[in-house]
């Protein structure tokens, strides 16, 4: 009978490739994010905020200027979904829909001023958690790690 594998042993950085550094990248990139979403939990839940809200809404704090279609598509919801939590957070003050100059059928999101203050408790809480990674990672670390996300969300 074969033995585990130890995915815990010392990095070597000849086998970043393998499938089984693969796996272990991918695992860490996915307990990242659940650190981060149960980082910003209960602010979320003081916001009264549903998960798919606070989602649209973080996409929208970080990424300003989406049209409505480029957002919905990258969070993957379905048009009516996505239409019923945009309107949501429309009634509630908290995004701003502009007319793009060159289609003026496309909207472009941005965060309200409601939106931006009800966003900034949770933008800290994560920003926290990253500055106690990024600081235990380093300097060429933190680049590297960039480097990976926006390579990744391409």
């Amino acid at each position: 009978m074969a033995s585990p594998v130890n995915l815990n042993r010392p990095f070597d950085p000849r086998l970043f490739l393998t499938d089984q550094e693969l796996d272990r990248s991918a695992g860490l990139l996915i307990s990242g994010a659940s650190v981060l979403a149960r980082a910003a939990e209960s602010a979320r839940k003081k916001a009264g905020l549903s998960k798919p809200e606070l989602q649209i809404l973080m996409a929208v704090r970080y990424r300003p200027g989406l049209t409505v279609s480029e957002l919905r598509s990258g969070l993957g919801m379905t048009v009516p979904t996505f239409a019923r939590l945009i309107g949501k957070l429309d009634e509630r003050g908290l995004i701003e829909r502009a007319r793009e100059t060159s289609d003026a059928r496309r909207r472009k999101l941005t965060l309200s001023d409601a939106g931006v203050t009800l966003t900034t408790p949770l933008a800290i809480e994560v920003r926290e958690r990253l500055r106690l990674a990024f600081r235990a990672s380093g300097p060429e670390a933190v680049a590297g790690a960039r480097f990976l996300l926006e390579a990744l969300v391409k």
